[in-house]
């Protein structure tokens, strides 16, 4: 970890230590004494209504924390030391020399919650599904499996990947791969129509489909794929039981779990996990308050710090922990407005990082540069901030042809023959205090200078929508990562700025292109380094982010809870690991 990260942090967690005689219960102390009991339902905060239940087709993080409960893996990555262990595999796979084939062995006896067994038909087929060009939505996730050119099944044990070139963070995704229930999904067996070479020819995927693949497609391209509770069934310890939109999403113990009593990290001790969906962090704090939410994993800076006393509230504790996240604003160089870097840049020159954070996040943060988590070896300590200097800002803006030519007091200049004013719109997702502080702060700033910016908030999925049909000028976002060596292609190559990728911003660079092709075929750690803080300095002149902060997640949690842990595998805690003293059961039915 980075040594000013670090210094940083501690002066943080001091000071919060000073006004809170609970922060010794955070981070990985055992928070309870005693024998853990199964049984009592325990009420995690939610934000918003979460994308979807089905974990390949469904990429928001908040989908993701609940998908893990309820889907498995080849493999995990272990809660305290992040490495790579077992999962649904009985072992690592085996490598080829040339990092070319990755053979997996599947455990015995691993079924789905339906009491299916789960086979090696089940991971090709969730494969395939990846694969097909034609799901829309899984095409986020889909780019980390570029370079897979076979799947093969030798039994039902068994998978074999080939590889139609290296990459270095094979192990951990092809491992790292959601299993879907093969006899529920393609109950038509239309994956067994295509094979993977035809998922690799976009070409003709696109123009003269396989029929099998583009109805397996229309298939999984349908809402009630991604949503429906009892379509929706993994082999893990929780299975979903409700979605009450706008409400709760409930997630009860799947007491046929294969594997119970086996995993160290997954005990499932609630008999159910409920995530209540409160859309105003306010209200939500309130409800904490009132015990009737357990955990959240997000208090409001302001709030953390001066409201949650928990000298005179001794029934909640509170802790800030750390993740690989960070937020910024994002600038969509496909608009016009946007697209020159000197306004980009100017832009963030009138960002004032450590009043905001001061302000707005009261200290819970870290100022960062460049889209390489600060944790990492690979981030670039020589890049220096840019300032909060209006003086530059407007000087940048001259250069770039802004100026106010009618008196009127927005900038504007001549493009294509048409005045064009400097005028952009902020995106935001409805509920989201902090996001919507920074803008309107960010607005006052600009109008100083010139800028007519204006914000528009949207419920989170439609928030999305926009985002990945680039329909925005400019946005505030953040981004949550595993704790794994960096591969930024899926946010920032070119490829990846068409057909719903997450390069919203379509920042389309050829030398960073290279660099990250160059590096996900790359096992010398030291060439990686090289290619990701050229990398970094390109995206950093080019501005097509304005880096705001690696955030503390300021977290309260009601003290029945007993063994709340933390780590910087997402989305930072593990709520099966958590029990409740039956003393304190309120929610079951039954005492």
């Amino acid at each position: 970890m980075n040594i000013r990260l670090l210094i940083t942090l501690a002066l943080v967690v001091a000071k919060f230590a000073a006004c809170s005689s609970d922060s010794s219960e955070g981070g990985n102390a055992d928070a309870g004494a005693g024998t853990p009991v199964a049984g009592e339902w325990v009420v995690i905060h939610e934000l918003s209504d979460i994308e979807g239940l089905n974990p390949i087709i469904t990429n928001d993080a908040a989908a993701r924390a609940i998908c893990d409960r309820v889907f498995e893996k080849l493999l995990e990555q272990d809660f305290e030391t992040t490495d790579l262990i077992p999962s649904l595999a009985e072992a690592r796979p085996v490598v080829s020399d040339d990092h070319l084939k990755y053979t997996f062995t599947l455990r015995e006896g691993a079924t789905f919650s339906d009491g299916k067994p789960l086979t090696s038909a089940d991971v090709v087929f969730s494969m395939k599904v990846i694969k097909n060009p034609l799901i829309i939505d899984a095409a986020p996730l889909r780019n980390y499996y570029n370079a897979v050119k076979n799947v093969s099944a030798p039994d039902s044990r068994t998978i074999v990947f080939e590889m139609s070139e290296p990459y270095f963070l094979a192990e951990y995704f092809l491992g790292g791969m959601y299993v879907l229930p093969k006899h529920i999904f393609d109950a038509k067996n239309l994956s067994d129509g295509f094979s993977i070479a035809e998922t690799n020819d976009m070409t003709k995927a696109t123009s003269s489909p396989n029929p099998a693949m583009k109805e397996l497609a229309e298939w999984f391209n349908k809402a009630e794929t991604k949503l429906s509770v009892s379509l929706n069934v993994g082999s893990g310890p929780y299975i979903f039981e409700e979605w009450s939109t706008g409400q709760r999403i409930v997630i009860k113990r799947n007491d046929k779990w294969w594997n119970a009593g086996k995993d160290k990290w997954n005990p499932a001790w609630p008999e159910k996990i409920i995530y209540k969906i409160v859309n105003d962090r306010s209200s939500a704090v309130v409800a904490v308050k009132n015990q009737e939410i357990d955990f959240m994993e997000y208090v409001p800076p302001a709030k953390f710090t001066e409201e949650i006393d928990t000298n005179v509230l001794t029934y909640l504790a509170k802790y800030p922990y750390e993740s690989h996240s960070y937020n910024y604003i994002g600038w969509n160089g496909a608009r016009s407005v946007l697209s020159d870097k000197r306004t980009r840049k100017a832009l963030s020159h009138l960002v004032d990082r450590p009043a905001l954070i001061n302000q707005i996040v009261r200290g819970l943060a870290v100022p960062v540069n460049s889209p390489v988590y600060q944790q990492r070896p690979e981030y670039d300590n020589s890049i220096v901030s840019i300032d909060f200097n209006p003086g530059k800002a407007k000087a940048l803006l001259a250069e770039a042809g802004w100026s106010d030519s009618n008196g009127d007091g927005i900038l504007d200049r001549q493009r294509n023959g048409k005045r064009e004013d400097l005028s952009f719109t902020f995106l935001l997702n409805a509920g989201n205090e902090m996001r919507e502080q920074i803008a309107l702060i960010l607005t006052q700033e600009f109008r100083k200078v010139g800028i007519d910016a204006r914000i528009k908030k949207l419920e989170w999925a439609i928030f999305l929508q926009n985002l990945r049909g680039r329909q925005f000028d400019a946005y505030i976002g953040g981004w949550v990562n595993d704790p794994i060596p960096t591969d930024p292609y899926q946010i920032w190559h070119s490829s990846q700025a068409d057909n719903q990728g997450s390069n919203y911003v379509a920042f389309r660079n050829e030398r960073a292109d290279w660099l990250m092709e160059n590096n996900r075929t790359e096992f010398d750690e030291a060439k990686r380094i090289a290619y990701m803080r050229e990398f970094q300095q390109i995206v950093f002149d080019e501005q097509p982010y304005t880096f705001l902060w690696a955030p503390l997640y300021p977290s309260v949690r009601n003290k029945r809870l007993q063994n709340v842990r933390y780590s910087f595998v997402r989305p930072g805690y593990n709520p099966t690991q958590w029990w409740v003293p039956r003393s304190q059961w309120k929610n079951a039915p039954t005492q």
